[in-house]
């Protein structure tokens, strides 16, 4: 059953509102509500100070933009407080907010920033990379990056859709690589690549022993440097084991990553976390819970995204 919390939170009137709060990032989502509201910063300053909580205009107007985030304890007290002052459900404004942005922990980071080190998978990964050479290249800069994974009634990793824009880093560029590990017990020749908007797919490898796989998504267009694509595609799965958790491995920053995690009706976790690792193949590392939204969907976002793994995990 869901969260008493999940069924006490208040209704949200403004569609606009309602989307940002469930598709996010953070800052889209705050300022979305402070203009439901019609609230001015200066208002929202006064109102936080009566509750001792001391937050500047350029901090609010920094968090609406994307410019910072709240990250230290008394920021994330006022995240809290702009929840009742705006109207908003409990944690829908925090549940947006990411782990913290890696400063100076090297536990979460990684040196070697070959995708067979950060994703894992180990000798089935290079021999892949081996043979799709590409999988190495880094010609490509993430802007955003948007993953909706989808848990189904077995509690199964069904297959996630990703959403990318993306800036070429030289000319000539017309392809993503794609790299999947699915969980024990994925089938990968079962594994489907599914094209969805301005791409197709193009070759994909499978390894024969272990649950690894790589894609090309083509763009079908030529980028110059400095040139943008947006495009979506899919991976559907649905053959492994009762999963634990999704994690997206990153080979190089990206600007600004998001990731949901549906959960069936039929079969909702009991307590729901977000981690980090330095790399898929490594312990995860707890960095705070998130809550279920009344769509049952946990969500994180965050910005300025460094080489590692960020991921949602659960217990059932």
């Amino acid at each position: 059953m869901p969260n008493k919390s999940v069924d006490s939170r208040p209704e949200i009137t403004d569609p606009d509102v309602a989307t940002a709060l469930a598709q996010g990032p953070f800052h889209a989502a705050l300022r979305a509500a402070i203009h439901a509201r019609g609230l001015g910063l200066d208002r929202l300053r006064h109102r936080l100070l009566a509750r001792d909580l001391n937050v500047s205009t350029t901090s609010l107007s920094y968090w609406q933009h994307g410019r910072t985030q709240p990250e230290h304890p008394k920021s994330l007290e006022a995240v809290a407080a702009l929840e009742e002052i705006l109207q908003l459900p409990h944690d829908s404004l925090r549940s947006l907010l990411g782990p913290r942005r890696a400063r100076g922990p090297r536990s979460l980071r990684v040196q070697q920033r070959r995708p067979e080190a950060v994703i894992g998978g180990g000798p089935a990964m290079k021999e892949l990379c081996d043979r799709l050479p590409a999988a190495r290249e880094h010609h490509l800069d993430v802007v955003t990056q948007q993953v909706t994974a989808t848990i189904d009634a077995k509690g199964r990793d069904a297959g996630h859709r990703i959403t990318m824009l993306v800036r070429a880093r030289r000319n000539n560029v017309d392809r993503h690589i794609a790299l999947f590990r699915g969980d024990p017990g994925c089938d990968v020749d079962a594994v489907r690549v599914i094209a969805h908007r301005d791409c197709v797919v193009g070759r994909v490898v499978r390894h024969s022993r272990e649950p690894v796989m790589l894609a090309e998504i083509l763009f079908g267009a030529t980028l110059d440097q400095g040139d943008t694509h947006l495009f979506e595609f899919e991976i559907a799965d649905g053959t492994g084991e009762p999963a634990k958790c999704y994690g997206h491995g990153f080979r190089y920053p990206v600007e600004h990553y998001t990731l949901q995690v549906r959960f069936d009706p039929d079969l909702l976790p009991r307590r729901i976390f977000r981690f980090a690792q330095s790399r898929l193949s490594t312990e995860m590392r707890e960095t705070g819970d998130v809550s279920l939204n009344s769509w049952l969907t946990a969500q994180i976002s965050q910005s300025h995204v460094e080489p590692g793994a960020l991921g949602i995990g659960w217990e059932w």
